[in-house]
């Protein structure tokens, strides 16, 4: 899915919205009028944010007043100039926000509609055209000029349509009855806590791919693959913690007013300050992402999923950084004759596993690459010996940790749950997991099920995990491995020999 070009409009869409929120605060009692002097101000402050565009070329943002508030028209075509050189262009597609100041100097923006935007752009050669077309859209924001941000919006549209082409690629997707909320808290320091959630109806998806149209050196074995789905509804939650927009925005407009390597590499230790302020508070980001009732069809048949659940964080946190991820599914159910009976028992109809990784640390790492990034000249802004450098900051003293969060496996004769960590320090692994199963018997059948070759060369490797081995007090067996930093393994306290790293 071409994701850049879709993600853009959205974020254009935000783009005169977020800079409000960086006007100064202070307004007087009582809601101010708006006035032609308001207008030419307003718009001088926006294009601090959006940059002056080159000669002959048209502004991308016009703010007019109107009887009680500020039109503010924001053209996509003209704001994704810069992208340009990436290979992505945008037709121009004009975006209107009603802009207000409030009595208490907070802004309300509302949008009434979103025109179709269209993405043009080059992958390797080949040319991908992307249209967004919303129906029914409605939003209304407030943004606090005391925090630089958010204080809470309302979002929804009836119906969002995306539909992508290129070479040998088509695809399709539409979500009815899309609706959003955010909201902000502020703690004593300044750092800010946003809440998003995010709802959708009914969903589907059609891709089609021929390869041999994408690629005229494909394989003779290259056959065309359609796959649909379909989707009940899904539901995102997004928690954003300790930002402090006021740094990003600075950093920003210092980017859009200088545009280019040479502008930067003159004006190096200003940037190297904004980026260490940016980069000083820490963050972090949470997002999951659930689907009710989801259907795949596939050339073998449907793939189905009563729910499926998706999470993704990180947090920029110093010595306790992290990232995670987390996947879930049940009642998945699988067209027949896709898995050979024998192995049908042995197939999840749910499962739940989850890692996170920790032990680095991004602000470190982040620091030491303000400090050796050279702009001037056309050498990579950092080294390969300054790389080296941040890399030893973001790994730091160690250990780093690999947790395997409490997951499980269910299948008609497996009931599998788990959960371990995983030390990594100079380079040797130690670490524990922990193995709980149910019914063992009954896998132990499923298994020698598989046929004759097969159940010669697992039933010695059974007959071993049983009697390593606890029975718990419910009949499940469970086994406590320990992996030691000179790579002895113990399974329940007793030793298998070296480990194989």
């Amino acid at each position: 899915m071409p994701s850049r070009p879709i993600r853009f409009p959205w974020r254009a869409s935000l783009l005169a919205t977020a800079a409000l929120g960086a006007l100064g605060a202070g307004a007087s009692a009582g809601d101010l009028p708006a006035t032609p002097e308001g207008a030419q101000k307003l718009a001088a402050f926006l294009a601090t944010y959006a940059g002056k565009p080159a000669a002959g070329a048209r502004s991308p943002i016009a703010v007019t007043r109107e009887s009680a508030d500020y039109l503010v028209a924001v053209d996509v075509g003209a704001l994704a100039a810069p992208l340009k050189a990436a290979g992505v262009s945008y037709d121009a597609a004009v975006m209107k926000f009603k802009v207000v100041q409030l009595d208490d100097g907070a802004w309300r923006v509302e949008q009434n509609d979103f025109p179709a935007v269209v993405a043009h752009s080059n992958r390797g050669g080949l040319a991908f055209d992307t249209t967004v077309v919303a129906s029914g859209v409605n939003v209304v924001m407030t943004i606090d000029p005391a925090i630089s941000w958010f204080r809470n919006s309302q979002t929804r549209a009836d119906k969002l349509t995306l539909r992508a082409h290129g070479p040998g690629v088509d695809e399709t997707v539409e979500a009815g009855a899309l609706q959003a909320t955010l909201t902000t808290k502020a703690s004593a320091d300044g750092a800010l806590s946003t809440g998003v959630k995010e709802t959708a109806g009914a969903m589907s998806m059609t891709l089609a791919v021929d390869p041999k149209a994408a690629d005229p050196n494909a394989g003779a074995d290259a056959k065309p693959v359609a796959i649909a789905a379909q989707a009940e509804g899904a539901a995102v939650d997004i928690a954003l913690d300790g930002l402090k927009p006021r740094p990003l925005l600075d950093l920003w407009a210092f980017l859009v007013a200088h545009p280019t390597r040479p502008e930067l590499a003159a004006n190096e230790a200003p940037l190297k300050t904004l980026l260490t302020a940016a980069l000083a508070t820490p963050l972090s980001l949470d997002e999951n992402v659930a689907v009710q009732k989801l259907t795949v069809q596939t050339p073998q048949g449907p793939v189905a999923f009563d729910g499926a659940k998706v999470g993704v964080g990180g947090a920029n946190a110093g010595s306790v950084s992290r990232f995670e991820e987390r996947f879930s599914a049940s009642g998945l159910t699988l067209p027949p004759g896709l898995v050979p009976a024998a192995y049908h028992d042995l197939v999840p109809t749910s499962f739940d596993f989850g890692f996170k990784v920790s032990g680095f640390d991004l602000a470190a790492a982040g620091a030491e690459a303000i400090a050796d990034m050279h702009l001037a000249g056309d050498a990579p802004p950092i080294s390969e010996e300054d790389n080296a450098k941040v890399w030893a900051k973001l790994v730091g003293a160690g250990p780093a940790l690999i947790d395997i969060a409490p997951s499980h496996v269910v299948a008609p004769q497996l009931d599998l749950a788990f959960q371990g960590q995983v030390r990594y320090q100079r380079g040797k692994p130690s670490g524990t997991f922990t193995v709980h199963m149910r019914n063992f018997e009954k896998t132990q059948a499923a298994l020698k099920g598989l046929g004759p070759e097969a159940e010669k060369k697992i039933v010695p490797v059974l007959a071993m995990a049983k009697g390593l081995a606890k029975t718990d007090g419910d009949g499940a067996l469970t086994w406590v491995g320990e992996l030691g930093p000179d790579g002895m393994m113990k399974v329940n306290g007793l030793p298998l020999g070296k480990a194989p790293f």
